[in-house]
């Protein structure tokens, strides 16, 4: 049986959601923006129950939280809306995935030109 993950599917709602906490997390940690996708979907990959409960101690993840540097803040402007204009195009088109790790590459692909 083949698993299908759909655009409306909590896994993609959860999986973006954990981008941009990890990154703003790894933001104010001061780690680099290079491969900010890969590393932060590889943490979260890795923890999954650590993400949870460290997420309940962050603010929403639209909102820049602590960032203070402006090269930081806009990077995290660039990608709430970058993953908002994701989503719904995947909403649009109804876009399916067959895997966990097809949905994580689909991510990477699509965000990491965000700057």
């Amino acid at each position: 049986m083949r698993l299908k993950i759909k655009w409306n599917d909590d896994r993609v709602r959860g999986t973006t959601t954990a981008i941009l906490l990890i990154s703003r997390d790894r933001l104010i940690r001061g780690e680099s923006l290079a491969d900010m996708i890969e590393a932060s979907l590889a943490e979260y990959r890795a923890d999954p129950e650590g993400y949870k409960e460290r997420k309940r101690a962050w603010a929403a993840a639209t909102e820049p939280g602590p960032l203070t540097k402006p090269l930081h803040l806009a990077y995290h402007r660039n990608l709430v809306a970058a993953v908002d204009a994701l989503t719904q195009k995947w909403t649009q088109t109804k876009r399916q995935f067959n895997s966990l790790l097809e949905l994580d590459n689909a991510l990477v692909e699509n965000l990491r030109h965000v700057r």
